[in-house]
């Protein structure tokens, strides 16, 4: 649902909540001349709706050592009926260096975006890690240089 089908004061929380997760109701009250006890009870629904999924931390992926940020592009490589493309991305993504894993259409079957300390570190998890995942064929790597963040248009 995109904010802007809240209404004024949930959309308000929400870009708060964005803002700082870790705000609590009370300072998300004062900041909005909200009652606390409305706050609190708007957060719950927004909670129930599926709107707000959860409070996180976002890590500094460099500060903690992982400098390298790649994408996979990988071919399906099961047969029809003994290999299920779902199974094969759940256990892609189960593996620590990887940050996320997309069944696609296209020339390729999946994307998956993974994290590394550096190049050797970056081979080795695809030499020893994926490349020995039932159902994973041709691969191929591409490094991101830099890295934007956006906000889609449909969640503002």
């Amino acid at each position: 649902m995109p904010t802007s089908e809240l209404d004024v004061k949930d959309a308000r929380i929400v870009a708060m909540l964005k803002e700082d997760s870790r705000a609590s109701t009370q300072a998300i009250a004062d900041a909005l001349g909200m009652p606390r006890v409305t706050v609190h009870d708007r957060i719950r629904r927004l909670q129930e709706r599926g709107v707000v999924r959860r409070f996180t931390v976002e890590l500094g992926k460099e500060e903690l050592g992982w400098r390298l940020h790649a994408f996979i592009l990988a071919n399906w490589a099961g047969e029809r009926g003994q290999t299920d493309r779902r199974d094969v991305a759940q256990e892609i993504c189960s593996m620590p260096f990887v940050v996320g894993c997309h069944i696609v259409t296209g020339q390729w079957d999946f994307i998956i975006e993974v994290l590394a300390r550096n190049m050797e570190d970056l081979g080795d998890s695809i030499l020893d890690d994926l490349s020995a995942v039932p159902g994973v064929g041709h691969t191929q790597t591409l490094v991101s240089f830099y890295s934007f963040d956006g906000e889609a248009r449909a969640l503002s």
